[in-house]
């Protein structure tokens, strides 16, 4: 259950050139640790942005429960909220499950859309406005692509926002007291010890604990604090995942990580990349430089947690229709996933073309029209790729095809949008692990049919 529901259009959070998180995820996060510090504590409130629905998924029941249970409703609003079915219906459902709706919606205006061009509901409340106007009249947010921490104007927006949160939520803390022990999530379908931390990791390990809660993994302890309980909440847990600096704090993480061993529970540790490592004594530096020790961007670490920690589904059963033909078709720069994909699909008993990118044009073209000509299936994968490369590859079906095959298309979150899309074409959404993601929905689409 969460106190704070964050409404976003996933076309508004991709990440920025080089960059990790999108401007969404970097003002959620700057807002979240804002407010901690307003409620006193991280754990006294829960914020729920989804991390886990793509743009086209519907509104599972767990999103709708979240809804229902949330105090508050951050709209995100921008061109491509309006634009997202999804988003609109998240607000009404929220709309609809609160009588009382005084307090309860916050609006961030990030691209200065007028408010007669918002939905009705919102035209008389007033909005934050996350926008400057250029000299030419054009509109900029503010911190993007990525904050920079001397842009007085964007976090004194966010420094406004989280007095008006806390106002809010104490006030809605008479009808359901704060959380302040065990998180409110999901349905909990495992769980994992997250070592308590010192102050400076404290941000860190709020973000992880509340985005492994959103997933259905539960953390032990609940608590940031000292858990005398540690071998009994250790047992109960299936992995030990840490988070480090070079700050030694008694040897408390080194005898933790100890323990951990002698149980034999799998063991997944963080430090940041650019951690200067020296600064350590003996036994810390060795401990930042074990093996189970990944240097990495927190939400890559956090995917990795999740990935390692949630139960994993049982293998698809053998297709019924293993006797199909696949065309696995990929630009060059995506063609190493094709050439991974097309490696299983062989071995479930598909019979596959891939097309060659080897030798002069004459064979390269000839080796596409093969596989339009005999495929049953084409699995378009798109990670790199144009979409005007894609949109060629498409069209040339219909020239060359012997028959109707189905048409797949596996694209990762961050590929470029298609503006031509055949009839009946199926899209399934991969985050850039085709060989597993992708697999996996195309597995089940020909069990299926």
């Amino acid at each position: 259950m969460s106190d704070i529901f964050v409404s976003y259009a996933r076309i508004n959070d991709q990440p920025f050139s080089g960059q990790k998180q999108g401007w969404v995820s970097h003002f959620i996060n700057n807002l979240r640790n804002e407010t901690s510090q307003r409620i006193g504590r991280a754990e006294n409130y829960s914020l729920w942005m989804d991390f886990k629905l793509s743009a086209n998924d519907a509104v599972t029941p767990e999103i709708e429960k979240q809804l229902r249970d949330a105090h508050i409703l951050i709209v995100m609003m921008s061109r491509g909220w309006l634009e997202s079915e999804w988003c609109v219906r998240e607000l009404e459902y929220f709309c609809a499950t609160h009588d009382d709706l005084a307090g309860r919606i916050f609006i961030i205006n990030q691209d200065g859309l007028p408010r007669e061009e918002q939905p009705e509901i919102l035209h008389d409340l007033v909005s934050c406005p996350l926008y400057e106007k250029t000299p030419h009249d054009q509109i900029q947010r503010l911190g993007y692509p990525v904050p920079d921490v001397a842009d007085r104007e964007y976090f004194g927006r966010i420094v406004e926002l989280s007095f008006q949160l806390e106002k809010s939520l104490r006030r809605f803390a008479q009808a359901l007291v704060l959380k302040s022990a065990e998180p409110r999530s999901v349905e909990t379908k495992a769980t994992a010890y997250v070592a308590p931390v010192h102050d400076s990791l404290f941000d860190q390990r709020s973000q992880l604990v509340s985005e492994l809660a959103q997933f259905g993994i539960q953390a032990l302890p609940a608590a940031n604090r000292f858990d005398r309980e540690f071998e009994s909440n250790l047992q109960r847990c299936s992995h030990f995942v840490q988070l480090l600096d070079t700050d030694f704090v008694q040897g408390l993480s080194c005898d933790q990580y100890l323990i951990a061993q002698t149980m034999e529970k799998p063991v997944l540790q963080w430090r940041d990349p650019m951690l200067d490592c020296s600064k350590a004594n003996h036994e810390q530096k060795a401990l930042l430089e074990g093996k189970t020790v990944i240097a990495c961007e927190l939400p890559d670490f956090i995917r990795q947690v999740r990935e390692e920690v949630l139960p994993k589904p049982p293998p698809p059963p053998p297709p019924v229709n293993g006797n199909k033909m696949v065309f696995v078709h990929a630009s060059p720069e995506d063609f190493p996933k094709a050439e991974q994909v097309a490696a299983t699909l062989q071995e479930r008993g598909f019979g596959i073309v891939l097309p060659r990118y080897e030798g002069d044009a004459q064979r390269i073209r000839k080796s596409i029209e093969r596989g339009y000509q005999y495929c049953d299936v084409l699995l378009m994968l798109q990670q790199r790729a144009s979409a005007d490369l894609v949109e060629d590859y498409l069209a040339e079906l219909e020239v060359y095809a012997k028959k109707s095959p189905t048409v797949l298309l596996c694209q990762c979150q961050r590929a470029e949008k298609l503006h031509f899309i055949p009839p009946l074409m199926k899209i399934l959404h991969c985050n850039d692990r085709f060989e597993a993601d992708c697999l996996e929905q195309f597995l089940a689409t020909e069990v299926s049919a």
